[in-house]
């Protein structure tokens, strides 16, 4: 079931129970008022209040038919007289100027009598009680006539219309009745609604604790398609760039012990030596003028590794920092390869390195640090120098293409690397194997620098190993296209 489903539905039972129930609590609230009026044909009063009013109203409709003059009459106020003698229990004497005496009611008070001789006591018309009985007198004059109303009221505190008792138990019933919904609603929401939200927070709540405890592989497992399943989702990615974020740092942190024990590593063994010729020199071990010229040059030569490790070092340190300064240009790759080829391909001959640019081709451009493209390349063609195997090494650069790409390739047929080592010859100070690891061949920065280098041109750099021997660099650097860059 969906979310939008499973809130629909509770957003209609939220809505349908509670309406129900009011309808319900209405329709007693109603009956209990109705039944009465339709199973009691008398109305009745309960005080003298209730009586005044209603006789009054007596007067006025037998008033209204006196003053008619047509021989209709009298039937007219028998008519109307019994009616309301019908609805209220009352009785009802017209008393004419000549003692004609009309009586209207099928009942007619023990003491109608001294009810009319105290009526007729008061100097005006108006009402007289005597115990639970009473009479309102008025005095109507008419065309034929003067004539005196009596209407008699009887047991004025028991013959009650139930009226009002039923007004009071249904308001009872009805604030029961909205207790009891409160009461109904509240259970609803804690059974279908407050119930779900605890067992979601749960969740989540053991979560945050694995999580505060150093459990960083725990994952929530909401089965239910509800509304906390984004929120169970999200939790999980946290925890999952939590994780990756803690083994950046744990890296990182690897990275800087390694770095500070490589780097100490490396530089004792020059500092080593140049304490060793120094103290040579001191104690005059180089006695001759070629010793001591000799001497100075590996001190010389000690100093320049040193300086090259701290310029490495510094290098790196600040590309990790992203501080280091990049000033990419619009760059024809075979062009910048070949101009540097030309500057060192005398020196790096002599040394024994043959360069091979005959595949070479012009595939396109890039968008790259001039200075930083060619520290890559001198640093790759660099290792190739270190570690060739022969006495005359070779280097085959080459170049291929697509629509998006350029791919550089330098092969050497030095001996290699084991395949297991391939993807950690850009970690910092990792040197393959023991033909590898002598200091007096490198920092171990120089491929950790390439690579941070051709990440910032956007570009990537793998190693693979060639049959049956040799090493292959490949760096692959995007084409150049108007607003690409």
């Amino acid at each position: 079931m969906t979310i939008k489903n499973r809130l629909s539905i509770s957003n209609f039972l939220m809505i349908v129970i509670p309406t129900i129930l009011a309808l319900v609590i209405g329709f007693t609230a109603i009956a209990v008022i109705w039944i009465p009026l339709v199973h009691q044909n008398n109305i009745g009063v309960r005080d003298l209040e209730d009586f005044e009013k209603a006789s009054t109203f007596i007067v006025q409709q037998t008033e209204d038919k006196l003053m008619n003059e047509n021989r209709k009459g009298r039937r007219e106020i028998s008519t109307v007289a019994e009616y309301l003698r019908s609805i209220t229990g009352y009785t009802v004497q017209i008393i004419a100027e000549d003692g004609d005496l009309q009586t209207f009611g099928s009942e007619s008070p023990e003491d109608i009598e001294t009810l009319r001789m105290a009526a007729d006591h008061l100097n005006k018309p108006g009402i007289v009680s005597i115990g639970t009985n009473a009479v309102n007198k008025s005095v109507v004059a008419t065309p034929r006539g003067t004539y005196v109303i009596y209407v008699y009221g009887t047991e004025l505190k028991t013959r009650v219309w139930p009226g009002r008792t039923a007004a009071k138990v249904a308001i009872v019933l009805i604030a029961v009745a909205v207790m009891l919904t409160i009461f109904l609603t509240n259970r609803f929401l804690t059974r279908f609604v407050f119930q779900h939200i605890q067992e979601a927070l749960e969740e989540l709540s053991q979560g945050v604790h694995q999580i505060r405890d150093g459990n960083l592989g725990i994952r929530i497992q909401h089965k239910t398609s509800d509304e906390f399943a984004p929120i169970c989702e999200d939790f999980n990615d946290m925890a999952e760039r939590l994780k990756k974020s803690v083994s950046l740092i744990q890296n990182q942190e690897k990275n800087r012990k390694e770095l500070l024990a490589g780097m100490s590593h490396d530089l004792r063994s020059p500092l080593t030596s140049i304490k060793a010729y120094t103290e040579g020199l001191i104690d005059g071990v180089a006695k001759t003028p070629e010793a001591q010229a000799r001497y100075l040059a590996m001190i010389q030569t000690k100093v320049n590794e040193i300086e090259s490790m701290i310029t490495n070092l510094f290098t790196f340190s600040k590309m990790d920092l992203e501080e280091y300064p990049c000033y990419p240009e619009i760059l024809d790759l075979e062009k910048e390869v070949m101009a540097l080829i030309r500057q060192n391909r005398d020196e790096y001959e002599a040394r024994g390195l043959k360069i091979d640019c005959s595949n070479l081709r012009s595939c396109g451009k890039i968008y790259a640090d001039p200075g930083q493209f060619r520290s890559v390349v001198s640093n790759i063609l660099g290792n190739s120098l270190k570690y060739k195997e022969q006495v005359s090494g070779l280097v085959s650069i080459k170049t291929n293409h697509d629509q998006a790409s350029i791919e550089l390739l330098i092969e050497d047929d030095g001996p290699g690397v084991p395949e297991e080592a391939l993807s950690k010859l850009f970690e910092v100070f990792y040197r393959s194997d023991p033909s590898r690891s002598n200091p007096q061949k490198g920092s171990g920065l120089g491929l950790a620098i390439a690579q941070k280098a051709v990440l910032r041109m956007r570009g990537s750099i793998r190693a693979e190993n060639i049959e049956p021997h040799g090493l292959r660099m490949i760096l692959v650097f995007p084409k150049y296209k108007e607003g690409l860059f």
